[in-house]
């Protein structure tokens, strides 16, 4: 048996900056793995099959790990088939980037495993038919994301805070998040150059003062639970942020913090049926 690891990504900015003819949207991010990830695992089978811990996520052509087979399949066709098993951690539908994750760790394992020798370069040109976070996903770390996310430049690591997840019993849909952009005639800016810069100098207290994604105005007024757990992390006087399109909303907590305080937050989302989790950045 082999296993990948899937990391989950958060977005330390993000601002939807058009709509392209073509229906895709492009945006202007910053892309930041964590550690909560899924755990990819593979056994050589007489034929494939792919098979998930969480019930709720299908196992069909839908699935990006499932994608990412048969894309790679072409450049295989004479190894042993393999059976795909994914032990889900991430949320599903909730902007960590999870079926994206997967299907990364599905390129990248797969690569080792069949000795293709494919580039970075090379899978992330496959990964971006696969998914616009794909190609981020293989990469991981800290990255500036232009375009619809594929267009890539590394930034520095950012120090070691610990993130705080909430995430409520909701899930928003990318798709349906972009078209209430779409019914916009305009957003509130976000200041990108500002936040880029903050990651440069790795100057976390500023960064988390002005964050800002432009999803949040779109969707919290349609998912009245997201915005109760911006509301759970202010009553904390914890700043916070939605990743992605939603519904997780997420918090970077700096080395000293106060576990108390942080066992009291926890203790009052599961108070109101929201998720937890706490896990770090990654460089």
């Amino acid at each position: 048996m082999w296993e990948e690891k899937g990391c989950g990504k958060i977005n330390l900015g993000l601002a939807i900056t058009g709509r392209c003819t073509n229906g895709y949207h492009t945006i202007n991010t910053v892309f930041q793995s964590i550690g909560l990830a899924d755990i990819i695992q593979f056994t050589e089978a007489s034929t494939f099959r792919l098979t998930c811990t969480h019930q709720g996520l299908p196992c069909d052509e839908s699935n990006l790990a499932y994608k990412a087979y048969q894309l790679l399949r072409t450049y295989a066709k004479n190894k042993t088939p393999l059976h795909i098993h994914i032990k889900k951690n991430i949320p599903m539908a909730a902007g960590l980037a999870g079926g994206s994750a997967d299907g990364a760790a599905v390129l990248r394992g797969l690569n080792k495993i069949w000795e293709l020798h494919l580039s970075v370069d090379e899978l992330c040109q496959l990964g971006e038919t696969l998914g616009a976070d794909v190609p981020f996903c293989i990469h991981g770390g800290t990255m500036h994301g232009m375009g619809k996310g594929e267009i890539l430049k590394k930034l520095p690591s950012l120090p070691p805070w610990h993130v705080v997840l909430l995430h409520p019993d909701v899930a928003v849909q990318t798709k349906e998040a972009y078209a209430l952009f779409d019914q916009r005639q305009q957003v509130e800016l976000v200041p990108m150059q500002e936040i880029i810069q903050c990651v440069y100098e790795k100057n976390m207290i500023r960064l988390v003062s002005i964050w800002k994604n432009t999803f949040e105005e779109l969707v919290l007024p349609e998912k009245p639970l997201i915005q109760k757990c911006k509301v759970l992390f202010s009553a904390f006087g914890i700043p916070s942020l939605m990743s992605g399109s939603g519904s997780a909303v997420f918090a970077l907590i700096s080395s000293d913090v106060d576990e108390k305080q942080l066992q009291m937050l926890e203790k009052e989302a599961h108070h109101q049926g929201i998720a937890y989790y706490r896990t770090t950045l990654i460089g």
